[in-house]
């Protein structure tokens, strides 16, 4: 069997498909499936793109290890925003989104025979990446009652001497589940003596709805002495999906490797792009992200109310911008969202989309403007 014969079947294409479908029958539907924020990047980083664009000095090869200038600060705002001190020369790597950076892990460490962990329920791209490396991808569960973190002790017995990498996601997707710093310790003291290399995809750290503000694995670990590596995206943050901007930070070895094999596949981010990235994480950072977070508290509020309205079961999260909700009675999740759709035309995401682990679970996203967030809301109520 080929690599790509062992990638499973996607499942979001069947929904697209679905929702194509629907609209050409003339449905109105309210998207609450996608996690895409409907709202543009803030006017003043659009602006200074203008500029950047604009400047033929742009216009050639990028840096390939990303910008000196964005790499320094990178490091400059870890240290402002959570007191971790890195090199940016050799722990900090520029990539085209955090998907990539991810995508490209396994290729710099896992060979034939190799394994890693990755978490059930979860983003997709992990074990996929790993099986297009030759890997064999192991899971390990992440349970409602245990708040959706993993038992160290089950990563414990997973681990062995081929294992390369440990797949973790916090704030996460899809759950809205967060760590704190003594998960991480648990975690690392588990990691540590395997050699393996311990993953977190940040890619929501900074996406709360309350202005608190989750743990970073780099505040926990030691980043020059232990095998970590964080992955950070600007896409959340600013609302910068379709930008392809984010960064990886972490031990030298490890962001070294990756590098590696960047620089055999890709020629790195647009220097126009790093320019505003750059800005982004600089003096207006705190002003920007309160303008991109503030409309998710009151989209918050409306769903759960109705959620909790109708009684329906709401996992307790403040974290990233998706609620978790329990599918009532013992209907499939993809059924149940497949009935949501076809009787009340509302789209959103089955739970085992993330893994079988997911199963019994449906996802709501709260990227939608406010007037469909409302409808969305009313829908439920109604429906149930």
């Amino acid at each position: 069997m080929s690599r790509l014969d062992k990638l499973p079947p996607y499942l979001f294409s069947a929904i697209d498909a679905a929702k194509r479908q629907a609209r050409a029958q003339g449905v109105d539907l309210v998207d609450l499936g996608i996690g895409d924020p409907d709202l543009p990047t803030p006017d003043k980083l659009v602006a200074l793109m203008v500029q950047s664009v604009a400047n033929s000095a742009t216009h050639q090869y990028p840096a390939q290890r990303g910008d000196a200038a964005l790499r320094r600060a990178i490091a400059s705002w870890l240290q402002q925003r959570y007191a971790v001190e890195v090199d940016p020369d050799t722990q900090v790597l520029v990539l085209i989104g955090s998907k990539e950076g991810l995508g490209h892990l396994p290729l710099s460490c896992v060979e034939e025979g190799d394994n890693t962990l990755v978490p059930d329920l979860g983003y997709p791209v992990y074990g996929q990446a790993t099986l297009l490396a030759g890997g064999e991808p192991r899971s390990f569960a992440l349970r409602s009652e245990r708040g959706f973190l993993p038992d160290p002790a089950e990563l414990a017995g997973l681990l062995d001497e081929r294992s390369r990498l440990v797949f973790l996601n916090y704030p996460h997707n899809p759950t809205g589940a967060a760590a704190d710093a003594a998960f991480w310790n648990e975690i690392l003291a588990v990691t540590r003596p395997s050699g393996a290399t311990l993953v977190n995809d940040a890619a929501y750290l900074e996406v709360t709805l309350d202005g608190s503000r989750p743990v970073s694995l780099l505040q926990v670990a030691d980043a020059k002495r232990d095998r970590v590596i964080e992955l950070h995206s600007l896409s959340k943050m600013f609302n910068m999906t379709g930008w392809r901007i984010a960064f990886a930070v972490g031990h030298p070895d490890v962001v070294g490797d990756l590098a590696r094999v960047k620089e055999s596949i890709d020629s790195g981010v647009f220097t126009a792009v790093q320019d505003v990235a750059r800005h982004a994480l600089g003096d207006s950072f705190e002003e920007l992200l309160a303008g991109v977070l503030a409309p998710y508290k009151e989209r918050s509020r409306l769903i759960n109310e109705a959620l909790t309205a109708a009684g329906f079961e709401v996992f307790p999260s403040v974290a990233t911008f998706y609620v978790w909700v329990r599918v009532p009675g013992q209907e499939s999740s993809l059924d149940f969202c497949n009935r949501a759709l076809s009787e009340i035309g509302l789209v959103i995401t089955p739970g085992v989309g993330f893994g079988p682990g997911g199963e019994g679970w449906f996802r709501i996203s709260l990227t939608a403007d406010d007037e469909r967030i409302v409808e969305g809301a009313r829908r439920l109520r109604e429906w149930r």
